[in-house]
């Protein structure tokens, strides 16, 4: 609660101009407050940023607006007013060398290979019989009590160890629980057990699930709120890393950024946790790792062999996990006739990969052809590399032990404040994000 007029003046700076950081400056730069909102990078948006290299433009990954709450689709609308697509869910996956409609839940699970729906009735009736109800450790206990175990031998737990780089014996459930929301997506079908994957399969009814999305980009949005950020008054410093913090037990009280002491009333912390933890010389617990991306951007000089907005890849010969196709949810982002494809490759930022993403192009071209994508090499016009940072948190097994003891740690600090997907170690979308940062906003208020 701010107390009287001096205290208000002092700014709330926020840290990390994501999705989250932008909503939360531009909430409360609307009512008064004096906002600073600090990005280490050269442009704002997070994990919302958008490529363009000529006639080309790429998100990272398929970014897009869905949600059935009221309150943050009149928002989203509101700030792009009306330059924004509706588009109908068109995705896939490809497994056992074909591809399958995404998600299979509805009648797409007979087109599978006879033996896999025959094993995945015996699956559903062996879980009738035994009845047994245990409580998941990790992602492997998750998808066996839920779908089974040929669908997970299938698909679920190549496709989550080639991601995460990770056991899925070592893997949180809240991933594969996290992980089934993300994927469905649409609240309105309700399939996390194989039960109901037969049910739909023979009464399933189809659900248009349809996305908002920003003419020109993904970026767009997180423009359209800088824009007002600045009117109302706000800062925007982009390229700029806090060098330093001054703190007592209980308050952060100085912040060095570009070489300005800024005394701050809130600090809100959207960033990477390791990075405050060394800013408060905190020893840091090696269970809250992020996962990062390559993002390989590819100019394509004809239209795409597959018409999917985007596709998931789980089997380990492919090394990419998953691709997605920026003209599918805007025709402007590519000239006509022609296709951009995002590949994205997971991975830690400590191996010869991240280093030296050159060293993948042929393989990646390789598995293009090889999936069906593109037809030979001849058919790629340019290739561009992007490294995107700490773009998922990595559920492992001790990951919310960990968790619980940095908020307590942090939450010390009575003007600090943790926020967003990186923040918060939070798996989540970025309609989550914009209501995060609403209750963040309210509770400065």
């Amino acid at each position: 609660m701010i107390k009287n007029r001096a205290e208000r003046m002092r700014p709330i700076v926020i840290i990390g101009a994501g999705i989250t950081g932008c909503v939360i400056a531009h909430s409360l730069a609307k009512r008064g407050f004096k906002i600073i909102l600090i990005e280490k990078c050269s442009q704002i948006g997070g994990l919302t940023k958008t490529f363009r290299y000529g006639d080309f433009s790429f998100d990272i990954g398929p970014h897009r607006f869905y949600t059935n709450k009221p309150e943050i689709s009149n928002f989203i609308r509101s700030v792009l007013k009306g330059n924004c697509n509706t588009i109908i869910r068109n995705t896939g996956v490809y497994f056992l060398g074909k591809y399958y409609q995404w998600p299979l839940h509805p009648t797409g699970i007979l087109k599978l290979p006879l033996n896999i729906v025959a094993k995945s009735g015996l699956d559903l009736l062996s879980s009738k019989i035994k009845n047994r109800k245990k409580n998941p450790i990790n992602f492997e206990d998750y998808i066996l009590e839920n779908y089974g175990p040929t669908l997970y031998n299938t698909f679920f737990a190549e496709y989550t160890h080639k991601f995460l780089g990770l056991s899925p014996r070592r893997t949180h459930f809240e991933w594969a629980k996290e992980g089934m929301k993300r994927t469905i997506i649409d609240e309105r079908i309700v399939s996390r057990r194989l039960a109901d994957v037969f049910k739909k399969t023979f009464r399933f009814k189809p659900i248009r699930t349809e996305f908002i999305y920003p003419k020109g980009g993904i970026n767009r949005f997180c423009e359209k709120l800088a824009e007002e950020i600045r009117r109302y008054g706000g800062e925007i410093l982009v390229n700029s890393h806090i060098r330093d913090v001054k703190y007592t037990p209980k308050t952060i009280e100085e912040i060095f950024v570009n070489g300005l002491s800024i005394k701050p009333h809130k600090m809100i912390w959207t960033a990477p946790l390791d990075e405050i933890y060394e800013l408060l010389q905190l020893p840091f617990l090696e269970e809250l790792n992020y996962l990062s991306l390559l993002l390989y951007n590819i100019a394509i000089d004809r239209p795409a062999n597959k018409n999917y907005q985007w596709c998931y890849y789980g089997n380990k010969e492919v090394v990419f996990s998953r691709v997605s196709m920026p003209n599918s949810f805007d025709e402007k982002m590519a000239p006509k006739g022609k296709t951009g494809l995002c590949v994205e490759v997971t991975l830690r930022e400590n191996g010869q990969w991240w280093h030296n993403p050159n060293c993948l192009v042929e393989r990646i071209t390789r598995d293009l052809i090889e999936v069906g994508l593109i037809d030979q090499l001849s058919d790629i016009i340019s290739i561009h590399i992007e490294k995107v940072s700490n773009a998922y948190p990595i559920y492992s097994l001790n990951y919310q032990k960990d968790l619980k003891k940095v908020k307590e740690r942090l939450g010390k600090y009575e003007n600090f404040v943790l926020a967003g997907r990186t923040g918060l170690f939070w798996y989540n979308n970025m309609d989550d994000c914009i209501e995060n940062a609403f209750e963040v906003a309210r509770k400065i208020l």
